[in-house]
């Protein structure tokens, strides 16, 4: 076969072998592939195929990047898998003569290599190694993809800053980036000095017109992408009508950095852009700029008309680090590599203290979490952690407010009275309320789930959207002690009725590694004063309300393991002495979860390294 050596097959050829298609095949073989190809483009934000469209055809990328995303239903999207030169895709339906199993979108302008079914099955036929190469890729695709879904993320992202303050997260975010591995090259529009840095940086490619402007940026980061591990396009929110758009195209998330000061500006900003470019919201990331001392991002409603990419992220910026700071940065670096550490908390009345023992601890370790699941006292520990309060800081303000008065801790079953107490007078709303006021789940640092039960509809109700006390006080809400909480045509009550320990929640909400802490599986054998030994004659009787709090844990010990299978790692605090109407019981309980986080620490390490690695 004579070689063709037209630029455009050269390039088929050098595209071809760098893939897993056809590595090991010899030069006549690749330039065989290459030749049977033909030539196709897609502009940035342009479908490829569909999912469920039948497959003819299947690709290989030259230049640009591809995202292939799986229509979950409802009009939502799971991110598949993003790919770049020398990555093929849609060959599974040409090879089954099915339909396409995900949608297939250009994130920014690219050409590909397209093969027909008849001229690839004859490509198998007469290049054994193809097929044999095409085996091998498939598999790995598929241990890939075994058990829980695992993100393939951006490489290429636009950082849209408003602000001086906004433009200070760009240096801590490419540091810690850069500190977890990732090169990274940063092109910005930036006119002053940048000082040292270890990661490149250069300025925006200039044009006579904007879209020549656009054509050498979208030129520029694809050569980057090319051989670094991200590339940020650091860019103000200038041009929203104008050429901002055009350059955004190229890019496969954006993060729409929005300064709380100013946060009219910023959403208004956002709309205008999304008028002009409606392609790019399903990409476009919110995230908000906060004052180190401001704990709740500024209410607010996604625009109706564009559905903006979730999550949404925090980031309160200081000019000295602090952990509120390091929470946020890592919450955006573990989303660009893929990764989303949750934390269920179980409830179990008072022993739900220990939650912040177990959160201190494993905050000394170097963790954090970006999304916290919590029933019952686990909801209400959650609460603080997410609204950005230290352990140390929540373990003061708990002890101060539910600890119950002198004199009834010295009374005869004083505590399960202060505790009945505070559920029919309404005291844990007067006392949680000065703190978040009418906050909602939305505007908390970390995204938080709440479990609760509808009596109506006998079915675990999931709050992560609305008043955050009002979530809080409808998954705590223990049966009998009060009365449920109607609303909305639902009876609600204690979430630990079903869902002591809300994992699963976690998990449905794309959490990549679940720990769970679990106050309640080790129960100890005495109640009332009477233990196994104890003879009749001696036996001390209950009261009613003693009675009803053993109720509840009994039956949150008998549930759970209930839901334990998705669970990847489980803590278990020694709170089986405490009681669990005890909340003055504060330090030793964060003792017990403390020691017991230190003892997971290396564990949670080694499975977090190995989730990153894949």
């Amino acid at each position: 076969m004579r070689l063709d050596t037209t630029p455009e097959s050269i390039f088929a050829r050098q595209t071809l072998r760098r893939g897993a298609l056809c590595q090991g095949l010899r030069r006549e073989e690749v330039d065989q592939i290459a030749q049977a190809a033909r030539w196709v483009a897609f502009r940035g934000g342009e479908t490829i195929f569909r999912q469920d469209q039948h497959g003819d055809r299947m690709y290989v990328i030259a230049a640009g990047r591809v995202k292939l995303a799986v229509d979950t239903g409802a009009g939502q999207y799971w991110l598949q898998e993003y790919l770049g030169r020398g990555d093929h895709f849609g060959e599974l339906a040409v090879l089954t003569d099915g339909h396409q199993t995900a949608t297939a979108s250009a994130v920014m302008d690219c050409d590909l290599l397209q093969f027909e079914r008849s001229v690839f099955e004859r490509l198998l036929h007469s290049v054994p190694g193809l097929a044999a190469n095409l085996s091998r890729s498939l598999g790995y695709r598929i241990r890939q993809r075994r058990g829980r879904p695992r993100r393939r993320t951006a490489k290429v992202i636009g950082l849209v800053n408003s602000t001086l303050r906004t433009q200070g997260l760009l240096r801590p975010l490419a540091e810690t980036l850069g500190e977890q591995g990732d090169t990274l090259e940063v092109i910005t529009d930036r006119p002053q000095p940048w000082g040292a840095a270890e990661y490149r940086v250069e300025f925006l490619p200039t044009g006579t017109t904007p879209d020549e402007k656009a054509t050498a940026v979208e030129r520029r980061l694809s050569q980057i992408a090319e051989h670094r591990d991200r590339v940020l396009l650091d860019v103000t929110q200038q041009g929203v009508d104008g050429d901002l758009p055009r350059l955004l195209a190229s890019c496969e998330e954006v993060w729409w950095l929005i300064d709380t000061a100013y946060a009219d500006a910023g959403r208004r900003n956002l709309e205008r852009m999304l008028s002009a470019a409606p392609s790019l919201a399903a990409r476009t990331h919110v995230v908000w700029i906060m004052p180190v001392g401001e704990m709740l991002a500024p209410a607010w409603r996604r625009p109706r008309n564009h559905h903006l990419a979730r999550p949404d992220f925090k980031v309160p910026l200081g000019d000295e680090l602090n952990r509120r700071q390091q929470h946020g940065i890592a919450r955006l670096v573990r989303h660009l590599q893929g990764t989303r550490l949750g934390l269920a908390l179980s409830g179990g009345g008072a022993r739900g203290l220990a939650h912040l023992g177990v959160l201190k601890g494993l905050e000394d370790a170097g963790f954090s979490f970006d999304a916290l699941a919590g029933t019952s006292s686990g909801a209400l520990m959650g609460l603080a952690y997410a609204a950005g309060m230290s352990p140390a800081e929540a373990m003061t303000e708990f002890g101060r407010q539910l600890t119950a008065p002198r004199w009834l801790r010295m009374m005869p079953g004083g505590l399960h009275y202060y505790l009945w107490w505070m559920f029919r007078s309404g005291g844990w709303d007067r006392k949680l309320r000065p703190y978040l006021g009418a906050a909602t789940l939305e505007q908390l640092q970390t995204p938080l789930s709440t479990v609760a039960v509808d009596l109506v509809s006998g079915r675990q109700v999931i709050r992560d959207t609305g008043d955050a006390i009002d979530a809080v006080l409808e998954s705590i809400n223990v049966p009998t002690l009060s009365r449920p909480i109607l609303r909305d045509g639902m009876a609600l009550v204690d979430g630990g009725v079903l869902n002591n320990l809300p994992a699963d929640v976690l998990s449905e909400r794309g959490v990549d590694l679940v720990v769970g802490v679990d106050v309640v599986s080790k129960l100890q054998a005495r109640f009332a004063g009477n233990d196994p030994a104890t003879i009749t004659e001696r036996m001390h009787r209950p009261g009613a309300v003693e009675s009803l709090l053993r109720v509840n844990e009994v039956q949150d010990h008998g549930r759970h393991s209930t839901r334990r299978n998705v669970v990847d790692l489980m803590i278990s605090p020694e709170t089986a002495p405490f009681e669990f109407a005890d909340f003055g019981q504060v330090a030793p309980l964060a003792e017990v979860g403390e020691a017991a986080a230190q003892e997971a620490v290396p564990q949670l390490r080694q499975m977090l390294a190995d989730l990153r690695r894949g």
